[in-house]
């Protein structure tokens, strides 16, 4: 039997082939098996959960060692090897990450904990008060009370709200035990606690190791042209994610400190509280200052409405300070997206992965953004057509607000 010859051009569009009826046979299968193949999925992530949570903490921990390090070499002056200066890089990195977290545990603890037990007090009394401002009201404005009263609506209505502000109150001092047994008990919980932590150990101390295994495979299984483009699109989307989440978290730190000594300035009530409340929601863009400042707002007003109006000027002077300087000098323009684009990714991540969806979704969005601009770019300059978008903009009606 005559051997055939060996054909490049044939080979290489018999395996394109396979591989599009290979994944045309996985796609639909899964179509078929759906719901089996998201209980699998569900698993798999809940299996893989505390990796991944260890490798977001080794990512937010890295910029710390980096300084470290930088900082090792300079009072070393280059004498100490690299081996000790990331293992004692990645201890102090550590130590620094605890100290923080302790400081902010002593500081922020106690005084929500003191808030919220003179907190429930004020609600007992608020609640108490209502059958007296319902019949002040009905005097004011002469309704009619009778059918109320008859059928008891609002004493019930306000026994039940007295009686589940005396079960909060009554849980809140039993829960802490209660949970410290509970969590005691779960091993589970611990050893992935115990992942969470020492995982970032292993992969900050290894890490151009990692990376080097990483484009060793890229290399080997792609075109060298489409990897030394890959590595540079990491980079920039390694520069976007960083520079907001970073950026986002010392300036939310900034906006809820500014917060906290204003309030305690103006001897306002819940400082602390409210601080932490403003300072955590700010992470969020655009909807973050509305859902932290609402109920801040509406917990004052229960207080003293008074202090309430003068809190609602306060946030409002403070968040045009954050969106006009602060943000600015410290964000930039980290992710080059619209504001359509930022209410978009909110919208659409926090539906796919509820509040951490809010946090991540602007960045994530920012570097699937600038992918596909960059491969229509690409795909723009293979055709022999303008890549800039002016390009493309109507003579009679030109392009108001321009990309950055």
């Amino acid at each position: 039997m005559k051997k055939l010859p060996y054909n490049r051009q044939y080979a290489i569009i018999s395996a394109y082939a396979f591989l599009v009826i290979l994944a045309s046979a996985v796609c639909v299968f899964c179509l078929i098996n759906y719901q089996a193949v998201l209980d699998i999925a569900g698993k798999l992530l809940n299996i893989l959960s505390p990796f991944i949570w260890g490798a977001c903490l080794a990512y937010l921990l890295n910029p710390i060692l980096k300084t470290a390090e930088k900082l090792l070499r300079w009072i070393s002056r280059g004498k100490l090897s690299r081996r000790s200066s990331r293992s004692i890089g990645i201890l102090i990195t550590y130590i620094c990450a605890i100290a923080i977290l302790a400081v902010l545990l002593w500081i922020i603890l106690p005084q929500l904990v003191e808030s919220l037990r003179n907190l429930i007090p004020q609600i007992t009394t608020w609640i108490n008060s209502i059958p007296t401002l319902v019949n002040d009201l009905a005097t004011k404005y002469n309704l009619d009370l009778n059918l109320l009263t008859q059928n008891d609506t609002i004493t019930a209505i306000v026994t039940r709200m007295r009686q589940m502000v005396t079960d909060f109150a009554s849980d809140l001092t039993s829960i802490i035990p209660q949970l410290l047994q509970l969590t005691s008990s779960l091993v589970g919980w611990v050893l992935n606690l115990l992942i969470i932590v020492i995982l970032p150990v292993y992969l900050l101390a290894s890490k151009e190791l990692l990376y080097a295994h990483v484009k060793k495979a890229a290399y080997a299984l792609l075109p060298r042209g489409g990897v030394d483009r890959l590595i540079l699109l990491t980079h920039t989307a390694n520069d976007i994610f960083s520079g907001f989440i970073i950026g986002k978290i010392l300036d939310s730190a900034i906006v809820g400190s500014i917060c906290f000594i204003g309030m305690a300035l103006f001897n306002w009530p819940y400082a602390m509280l409210i601080s932490v409340i403003v300072g955590i929601t700010n992470i969020i863009p655009y909807f973050g200052p509305f859902i932290g400042a609402i109920p801040s707002i509406l917990l004052l007003l229960i207080i003293d409405p008074r202090t309430a109006v003068m809190f609602t000027i306060f946030i409002c002077i403070l968040q045009q300070i954050d969106g006009n300087i602060i943000g600015p000098k410290i964000l930039g323009n980290t992710t080059g997206l619209s504001a359509f684009w930022v209410i978009f990714s909110i919208t659409l991540f926090s539906a796919l992965l509820g509040p951490i969806g809010m946090i991540i979704g602007v960045p994530t969005f920012a570097v699937i953004y600038m992918l596909v601009r960059e491969i229509a770019g690409w795909l723009l300059h293979r055709k022999g057509m303008a890549v800039a978008t002016d390009a493309y903009a109507s003579e009679n009606e030109p392009i108001i607000h321009k990309e950055e």
